[in-house]
């Protein structure tokens, strides 16, 4: 299949979209085939389809070797979860990789469904963020922050439900599976904080004195990924930073500060921004952005849809955009080209020294001889 698989996959979107409904108790029909195609692509790829794959798979096959709190399997208890999920399914399965790849698509995917459902006036722009953005893509070699980034989804429905237990409890499962998942922790008391012009400004002072320890800081967080870190000449902040910015400054253009719901995933957003200012220093940052960041597949279509938000929720009224029409449309258009456009280049036009082993090269796990 190669790349085209992903080209076929955007297609789907786009074109089921545009056929099934996307409003009200249909929508779960469009919602589930996007979530079972994507369910199948992910987990019945070939099980070695990257080189990080091929490092997962062989823990995989000798982790029931190594006992329960054993230093290979506990590890300290840093992804001890992640760990202990690798050793009961291996055992279980007697050692298929591929059912336990299976098993973590399912997951993301039935998470990424869920809030989707429930939150998203535009389930086809949802679906077509999680793609082109790559957070998909992303889960094809990165399974164990892919299966982090699923449970935080369920966490994110402890926030909009008011259901703090509920997002302690998921957060902390997804800690446990890949332990920088827990910056995610914060998320419950600042989606929840109203925004105004003068909290926006605190958050602008809080990001400036972050940045004066960015050394510090830079440090403690790296030492969960490597031994040794040296980043102190590296103060770029890139454009995935400037992107997140001009996500906000349209959010506000647009929504203001109105919308209980469209706050909560602002305040997300800026969240995301402030950690992405870090991505100079390592690219591990702008790994740890994504906890926020995937949340823009609900952000966006609130900011075009805010009288969908209002419905959605019962939240008190939100201000209206001041498109027709036909200009929303015209807009739509703009971001669905400009997406699209974005995963090209920054995925799927990149060429890699890896020609056999590369999610470029997308073979299903049947296309490939068992080694």
């Amino acid at each position: 299949m190669g790349v085209k698989v992903y080209y076929y996959m955007v297609a789907a979107v786009l074109g089921f979209g545009l056929l099934l409904p996307q409003h009200g108790r249909q929508k779960k029909v469009y919602i589930t085939l996007m979530a079972i195609l994507h369910t199948f692509l992910c987990g019945w790829r070939y099980m070695y389809l990257t080189g990080d794959l091929r490092k997962y798979a062989w823990g995989y096959y000798t982790i029931p070797e190594f006992g329960w709190f054993s230093e290979e399997v506990f590890n300290g208890g840093r992804n001890f979860g992640f760990f202990w999920l690798q050793k009961l399914f291996s055992t279980w399965t007697d050692g298929d990789f591929q059912i336990f790849l299976i098993f973590i698509a399912i997951v993301t995917e039935l998470a990424v469904a869920i809030i989707i459902y429930r939150y998203s006036p535009a389930p086809w722009l949802s679906y077509l963020l999680w793609n082109c953005f790559a957070f998909y893509v992303f889960g094809f070699s990165a399974i164990k922050q892919a299966l982090a980034m699923g449970l935080l989804m369920l966490a994110f429905v402890g926030i909009m439900e008011k259901q703090p237990v509920k997002f302690v409890i998921w957060t902390v499962l997804a800690g446990c599976i890949h332990t920088p998942a827990l910056i995610f922790l914060p998320a419950y008391w600042l989606a929840r904080s109203q925004l105004n012009i003068q909290k926006l400004l605190a958050y602008t002072v809080c990001a400036a004195l972050i940045f004066v320890f960015r050394n510090q800081i830079v440090t403690f967080i790296s030492s969960f990924y490597y031994d040794e870190t040296d980043y102190a000449n590296n103060t770029q902040l890139g454009g995935r930073f400037l992107m997140i910015v001009a996500l906000l400054i349209a959010g506000v253009v647009f929504r203001g500060f109105s919308g209980k719901n469209f706050t909560k995933l602002m305040n997300l957003m800026l969240a995301a921004a402030i950690i992405q200012m870090f991505s100079g220093f390592d690219n591990i940052f702008s790994r740890l952005t994504d906890y926020y960041f995937q949340f823009l597949i609900l952000y966006l279509p609130m900011m075009f849809y805010p009288e969908k938000d209002e419905l959605l929720q019962n939240a008190y009224p939100t201000r209206r955009l001041a498109l027709t029409a036909r200009q929303r449309t015209a807009a739509l258009c703009c971001v669905m080209l400009l997406a699209c456009l974005y995963y090209y280049r920054t995925i799927l036009s990149v060429t890699s020294a890896i020609e056999v082993d590369d999610y470029l090269n997308y073979r299903f796990c049947w296309e490939v001889p068992a080694e």
